[in-house]
């Protein structure tokens, strides 16, 4: 896994495997649910893990030129 921080744009791009990314999945939907219990559902907090999640789950692909094969199997999603 690989996560830069570009402050500048507001962002974090992360690169992981389909498996990292189920577990990062999992673990912000326990912690969404954990978020509605203390600050209720539709709740500020509850919402932005909701648009985290929903980021993991649907992310935005770009096509990039790989250096071998090795490393287009490690970092394909």
């Amino acid at each position: 896994m690989q996560a830069i921080n570009s402050t500048n744009k507001k962002e974090i791009n992360i690169h992981v495997s389909y498996s990292e990314a189920h577990f990062i999945g999992e673990a912000l939907s326990s912690y969404r649910l954990v978020m509605q219990k203390l600050y209720g559902v539709n709740s500020e907090e509850e919402k932005y893990i909701g648009e985290l999640l929903h980021t993991i789950r649907n992310p935005s692909v770009k096509k990039r030129k790989h250096v071998n094969e090795r490393d287009s199997l490690e970092r394909g999603i």
